[in-house]
């Protein structure tokens, strides 16, 4: 298409076609650059702002991120597929843990699914949009959460600062991840998402929507989440 000064293109109807490769095997999340339907806690009642009492906008309560450590305090959150509620089981932000000395330590969420019949030599496509990042990494990997490599990272990204300014979203990412078949096993299998920066305590990144796909035409059995 060229486009002129003072031209006047009528382009008709465009239909946008979100990238897919394969069957949805599960979904977290609603696709609208928000994490607004994820789990938002309640804030410390000496930080309470009466004006978002009963407010949609829950988020806006001062010192949510220091909630996480509060409702984890041993280990970080697990989120099983055909179990799990994303409305109230998956955390708004992955923002570090504080410990008992003031710093903070990074945080590794676990996302468990079955499936019944891996289909070995083929590609398995996870999708992860993400509705902000501030200063923060996204690590994943698969099966193994020591490896020493992960299958994939973002490298250090966003400066939204959404976790501070009580935001739900900022710059949008989205990263399509290319899954092995060999990483997969029959059963039960856990992908981890680590966010390792942690200097600050806003260090985080908020999801928008996570997808994995099958192989194109799988005929793979799995539970489907909500």
């Amino acid at each position: 298409m060229k486009i002129t000064s003072g031209s006047c293109i009528e382009l008709g109807e465009l239909v946008y076609e979100p990238p897919r490769d394969g069957p949805t095997l599960w979904e977290i999340g609603i696709p609208d650059r928000s994490a607004a339907e994820f789990y938002v806690p309640d804030p410390n009642p000496q930080h309470i702002n009466k004006l978002f009492i009963n407010h949609p906008d829950r988020f806006r309560q001062y010192g949510l991120w220091d909630r996480y450590t509060e409702l984890y305090p041993d280990a970080d959150l697990v989120y099983t597929i055909g179990v799990s509620d994303y409305t109230k089981d998956w955390f708004f932000a992955q923002a570090p843990r504080k410990k008992e000395d003031n710093t903070h330590q990074g945080t590794t969420w676990q996302i468990k699914f079955e499936i019944s019949s891996v289909v070995q030599g083929s590609t398995y496509k996870l999708r992860v949009a993400i509705a902000s990042a501030t200063l923060a990494e996204l690590q994943i990997r698969i099966n193994d959460p020591n490896a020493r490599r992960p299958l994939f990272t973002s490298g250090l990204i966003g400066r939204d600062n959404s976790i501070a300014r009580h935001g739900i979203h900022g710059l949008y990412w989205l990263y399509d991840v290319n899954i092995p078949g060999s990483l997969l096993i029959d059963g039960t299998n856990t992908i981890y998402f680590t966010q390792p920066r942690c200097t600050s305590p806003f260090q985080g990144i908020m999801y928008d929507y996570i997808r994995l796909e099958g192989p194109p035409c799988a005929e793979t059995l799995v539970n489907l989440g909500k």
